[in-house]
């Protein structure tokens, strides 16, 4: 009896540690796309996670995306705790499952907005945005914001009529519509600002084979988006180790060798009203395009 009263208490125990164990092994995951190889970078992204990890107190991982729109869902089902996406997506997931946008990532010059570009080849005939139409153009993806929202909307106030002036496809990359203009699949590329410099080892004749046509109206930089019922002690946490990192010589080395990224600033939701205005001049409904 005596023994088997042993052997309860025991069994009782184990349970007991278990169940402290897995609240204390809170995880915290951290959403991403792969800008090239998938693989690489999720073993890249590690440091990152380990600093974040540090800075928090909790251990942070990786949730790798497939697409941006990937992440998105991931905010939403809570799969995804926080996450670096591009201004279109942040707003389909504020719209989804008001995810909430607290950094915007800064450029290379220090400011938190870019712009896109119309790449042609310089040998072809489109000398202005009129030569465009009976054309093929590369976008990015339906979700790119720098690869498809503004440069649609800009051909639209061009007076072209994307649905029936062009033919277009979704080169899935940047560096993968670069590559269909260079091999002459498409006769126009759209990209963020310079690509052509970005992935000059892959493609170093770009610059010399091409050239821009014209530019977008100014974009949101990169957003740092966490789910949507995220308790603001964490989400302020999450701001302040993102920022005290990227202040770092290793986290800042990191930053820009996963995403291009030069630090933080603050961000609000009222930042990204120019991406829902634009959308409009898509005609994209913001609930039909998850």
């Amino acid at each position: 009896m005596k023994r088997a009263i042993a052997l309860l208490l025991i069994v009782v125990l184990a349970i007991s540690i278990v169940g402290c164990t897995s609240k204390e092994e809170e995880v915290i995951k951290m959403g991403f796309v792969p800008m090239k190889d998938g693989d690489s970078l999720i073993e890249s992204v590690e440091p990152l996670t380990e600093m974040l990890s540090k800075e928090l107190g909790v251990k942070v991982e990786g949730f790798t995306a497939t697409n941006y729109v990937g992440v998105v869902e991931g905010l939403g089902s809570g799969q995804v705790d926080f996450g670096f996406i591009p201004p279109f997506a942040y707003v389909l997931a504020n719209k989804e499952s008001n995810a909430e946008v607290i950094l915007t990532a800064l450029n290379k010059s220090g400011e938190a907005k870019y712009r896109s570009q119309f790449l042609v080849r310089k040998d072809s005939d489109i000398t202005s945005f009129s030569d465009i139409k009976g054309k093929k153009v590369a976008f990015v993806d339906p979700s790119s914001t720098s690869g498809y929202l503004f440069p649609g909307a800009h051909l639209i106030k061009e007076g072209i009529n994307i649905e029936k002036d062009i033919e277009y496809v979704y080169a899935g990359g940047h560096d993968k519509a670069l590559q269909l203009l260079l091999n002459g699949d498409v006769d126009v590329a759209t990209t963020f600002v310079d690509a052509r410099d970005r992935y000059k080892e892959d493609f170093p004749e770009a610059m010399e084979k091409t050239e821009v046509l014209g530019y977008t109206d100014y974009i949101p930089n990169i957003s740092v988006t966490v789910k949507g019922d995220m308790e603001e002690e964490l989400k302020d946490k999450i701001k302040v180790a993102l920022l005290n990192i990227a202040k770092t010589e290793e986290g800042s080395e990191l930053l820009k060798t996963l995403f291009n990224m030069y630090g933080f600033e603050e961000a609000t939701d009222s930042d990204y009203d120019i991406i829902r205005t634009t959308a409009k001049t898509m005609n994209i409904d913001l609930k039909e395009a998850e």
